[in-house]
């Protein structure tokens, strides 16, 4: 999950930018190992997980702006991933076609035989946990350090006669 959440931000962020020429797309045998690859990895049941979590926390966003219309911002949420989830072949065919582009049919193949073995079944096995662990983490820490540079950025403003 935390690697299909670097690749929404990735794909978010890319998508403020001018896009530049586009590449030469992969041969259909290394688009197939890819989308191999990707589906043993287990992309389609983490874009289904995350799916409901960003919906979440769009919600909350919603809330923080109107909180007096909580109820019904989360009524209108809780329906929208149902919406959205069948579309997620189009994020796992953007995405095999960025493998596919950078491995070897050879080399998606050794990723997937990895991930037929025990130890990469196990590592797709606590991925999940290990993923919405991280997020907390990272929303933790995140906040730690906005509200520090929050305060350094207020210090030295009002350093300079600005107070906010």
């Amino acid at each position: 999950m935390a690697h299909l959440l670097a690749v929404l931000a990735l794909a978010f962020i890319a998508s403020l930018s001018p896009s530049p020429l586009k590449a030469q797309a992969p041969d259909a045998a290394r688009l197939a190992a890819a989308r191999e690859m990707m589906e043993l990895a287990g992309v389609a049941k983490q874009f289904d997980e995350l799916m409901p979590l960003l919906a979440q926390q769009l919600s909350q966003s919603f809330v923080a702006v109107a909180p007096e219309k909580a109820d019904e911002i989360r009524q209108v949420f809780a329906q929208l991933p149902a919406k959205f989830i069948d579309r997620k072949g189009e994020l796992i065919d953007q995405v095999a076609g960025l493998y596919a582009q950078e491995l070897s049919v050879e080399e998606l193949a050794a990723v997937s035989a990895f991930y037929k073995s025990p130890a990469g079944a196990r590592l797709l096995a606590v991925q999940p946990q290990i993923a919405r662990q991280s997020m907390a983490l990272g929303q933790r820490w995140g906040a730690q350090i906005g509200r520090e540079i929050e305060q350094e950025a207020r210090k030295e403003l009002k350093k300079r006669g600005i107070e906010l």
